[in-house]
């Protein structure tokens, strides 16, 4: 993985996208909810979910929108891979700084809303929150490969509303065709893409843990999956594209 990840391009990412101050506002938001939303039975859950969720998501956008298009239209990209550096250590150290920042204000916003429950005595829900972080933030991260694997191909902040558009058609979709055709049965179908349509919400696996259910690997499995597929694919289009822009 280190061969893959250029840590000065890193270092460099997190202090651009860490320090922005839209950035520190969502934080900001996240630590308030987590503080004040820590109810004592949703393992810290409420911190990545309902109104959260929104925030946090936002989170994602910020971070990924851009990502890799803002460098290499300006120019800065060009002059970094002059260094003995490939475009893939480039780009994996343009990821891990944004998941970084990603990885951070969710820490810090599920940290306050543990210590907020353990102030009112939650300590037996230990393990199921102990779970809650990692499986918050894997989906989170796949989103976030997403969205560089679409900014190495698109201009901009276009990579953000491709993502946004994808997501809130097809949620329409899901739930607008079984309403209009109600008599095709299209809700077992959807309901199938659905379960492939991007990372997954895989939070389920901590109550299931936590009350000792039958766990399910599948959803993490897919979440990783998806996160290191949408890596690649990410790598292979920015290589495309810089190719593309030296033979024109």
């Amino acid at each position: 993985m280190t061969g893959l990840i250029s840590w000065p391009v890193a270092r460099a990412t997190l202090r651009e996208r860490g320090l922005a101050p839209l950035t520190l506002g969502i934080t900001l938001v996240l630590v308030i909810l987590g503080l004040f939303r820590s109810t004592a039975d949703t393992w810290g859950a409420e911190a990545f979910s309902g109104f959260a969720s929104f925030w946090f998501f936002l989170l994602i956008l910020l971070l990924g929108a851009g990502l890799v298009a803002d460098e290499v239209e300006s120019g800065h990209a060009q002059l970094v891979l002059l260094r003995p550096l490939t475009r893939a250590q480039w780009l994996g150290g343009r990821l891990a700084g944004a998941a970084l920042v990603l990885c951070a204000a969710g820490t810090l916003g599920w940290l306050v809303s543990l210590v907020a429950a353990f102030t009112r005595g939650a300590f037996d829900e230990l393990p199921g929150r102990l779970l809650v972080l990692p499986l918050a933030l894997l989906p989170a991260l796949g989103w976030l490969a997403t969205l560089a694997a679409i900014g190495a191909g698109a201009r901009g902040w276009t990579n953000a509303g491709i993502l946004l558009a994808a997501r809130l058609g097809f949620g329409f979709l899901h739930f607008g065709l079984p309403v209009a055709f109600p008599k095709l049965g299209l809700s077992p179908l959807l309901d199938s893409i659905s379960r492939h349509y991007g990372p997954q919400d895989i939070l389920l696996v901590a109550r299931q843990f936590q009350y000792g259910e039958r766990f399910e690997p599948s959803g993490v499995l897919w979440d990783l999956f998806w996160f290191f597929a949408a890596w690649l694919v990410a790598v292979r289009v920015f290589n495309l594209r810089e190719l593309a822009r030296r033979r024109a």
